[in-house]
């Protein structure tokens, strides 16, 4: 026993030990570390359901029905009040007010927020659009107060950018956003004048601008998700309203 314990008490020999010791922590810690790194989580299943988003623009009938229209040449069907006037008035009157209400409805299964851009503009024979008659000609009867808010930072002449402040729930409808539409008679002072010689008289041959020209308003509405609704917005409008 008393050289087991000479053994021990001398310097070399203690080294050792406590190189040994050293080495087995480290063996023990690295051994722990691996364990960790082993570990696995429980199972679980994730369910995620995908909810339809989905909106109409509906147009007021003349017997104060709404009915969604859609496609092209939609607006001002045949049995709107503004087209039942012009069929009375035998044509369009510059200048005079006519009745043409517009709305949004959510045909989605979950709340929404909405908005509509409203663009003005003439075509002429072909189609093609007409940039010499001014779209300001085209005076539209926007609402406000209602719940409708006109973006004036996204606004221009010829496009009018409104928000609906209002959560619109499935199957509901938004407060109308257009009320009328009148044609400005100004245009009847757009005229152009040719004038040509027959025999001793002069002939002034006056043309209005307007001669085959058409008004088209263009309405596209869409919506977002109630849930997250300013990331939404800010997503989908780059705008937060």
């Amino acid at each position: 026993m008393k050289k087991i314990r000479e053994f021990l008490s001398k310097p070399a020999v203690t080294a050792v030990l406590f190189a040994l010791a050293l080495l087995l922590l480290g063996s023990s810690t690295v051994a722990g570390a691996m364990a960790a790194l082993k570990f696995k989580s429980k199972d679980y299943d994730s369910t995620v359901e995908l909810y339809s988003i989905g909106i109409d623009i509906v147009e007021k009938q003349a017997d104060d029905s709404f009915l969604a229209v859609s496609g092209k040449d939609a607006l001002m069907g045949d049995d709107t009040p503004m087209a039942q006037m012009i069929k009375t008035d035998k044509k369009l009157l510059p200048g005079k007010t006519y009745p043409e209400t517009l709305a949004v409805q959510n045909n989605g299964v979950i709340d929404e927020y909405v908005r509509v851009a409203v663009y003005k503009y003439w075509v002429d024979e072909n189609g093609d659009k007409f940039p010499e008659m001014n779209s300001a000609w085209i005076e539209l009867g926007f609402l406000e107060g209602n719940g409708w808010t006109i973006d004036t930072e996204s606004s221009t002449e010829e496009r009018t950018v409104l928000y609906y402040s209002d959560l619109v729930a499935p199957g509901d409808t938004t407060e109308p956003f257009l009320e009328s539409v009148t044609i400005n008679n100004v245009i009847l002072t757009k005229v152009t004048q040719e004038s040509h010689k027959e025999g001793n008289l002069t002939v002034i041959t006056t043309t209005f601008v307007y001669n085959g020209k058409q008004f088209c308003i263009d309405v596209i509405a869409d919506g977002v998700q109630d849930h997250n609704s300013d990331q939404a917005k800010l997503s989908a409008w780059g705008v937060n309203k």
